[in-house]
């Protein structure tokens, strides 16, 4: 059964499309999972990564993204990165699509669109990570009513709290929208662990979101900043000590959903 994940922040900047990237990469190429990302942000930042580390940089798809939600063509939109991974390509026209949903849907079908465009190609997938822009339009709430899980990344800056505070109160207004909606936790994005402000809102994190705060953080690494030009390598030790860290939070994302599903 396929598992829809939204990755989300109302902010920009804490490491939202990263982390997107290398939980699709692990669970594709470690896991063996089959995997689709949807990239709903119009900067198309995990197209870009993603089709770096699959040497796909000049693959483009037979359609933009919008044109084929216009006309319910998503497969034209696919791009195949390796045997267990799938990418839906972004596209800057997206910035367009509130005002398409708004004008041909209804108050409440514009809150399924996306839903209604990935049913019939959702159960060739175990997981599907759609990775949102940091705004609450209507793609994003879309996102959210398609959605199993929402993970919220969130870096050590107050008004990255506060957006999560936000999305996280946002979640709970969609819920008679997507009952089965549940936060899959809030994962701390750590610019400068050993800092006195990072370690303080840390802190807040926990006092805020209790035990759907991630146990496991991400930590700033040159090596992602490398990964971002030049795709994900495995070959050296700085690369499998970044990679271990994330697949740290892969293993605690996937433990969380077993508990949740009970």
């Amino acid at each position: 059964m396929v598992e829809i994940i939204t990755v989300s922040n109302f902010k920009g900047g804490v490491g939202k499309s990263t982390f997107t990237e290398l939980f699709a990469y692990l669970l594709s190429t470690k896991y063996g999972k089959s995997v689709l990302v949807m990239d709903l942000d119009p900067q198309e930042t995990v197209s870009d990564k993603l089709k770096r580390t699959f040497h796909k940089s000049d693959v483009e798809p037979q359609k933009k993204l919008l044109n084929s939600l216009m006309e319910n063509t998503i497969t034209e939109s696919l791009i195949h990165l390796n045997e267990n991974l799938d990418l839906i390509n972004g596209d800057w026209d997206m910035e367009q699509f509130d005002e398409f949903i708004t004008s041909t849907q209804s108050d409440e079908a514009r809150y399924y669109y996306i839903y209604t465009v990935l049913d019939e190609i959702k159960n060739n997938y175990d997981y599907i990570l759609l990775d949102t822009r940091p705004s609450t339009g209507l793609s994003t709430q879309n996102a959210i009513c398609t959605s199993d899980y929402v993970i919220i990344p969130t870096n050590t800056e107050e008004s990255s709290v506060k957006s999560a505070k936000k999305l996280y109160s946002n979640i709970a207004s969609l819920v008679p929208y997507n009952e089965n909606i549940r936060l899959l936790g809030v994962l701390p994005y750590l610019e400068n662990p050993r800092g006195s402000t990072s370690i303080k809102i840390k802190e807040e994190l926990k006092e805020i979101f209790e035990e759907d705060l991630y146990e496991n953080t991400i930590r700033y690494s040159d090596r992602v900043v490398t990964w971002g030009k030049y795709g994900v390598t495995e070959d050296k030790p700085h690369d499998q000590r970044t990679l271990h860290m994330y697949d740290l939070v892969c293993i605690e994302t996937m433990e969380r959903m077993k508990r949740l599903e009970g």
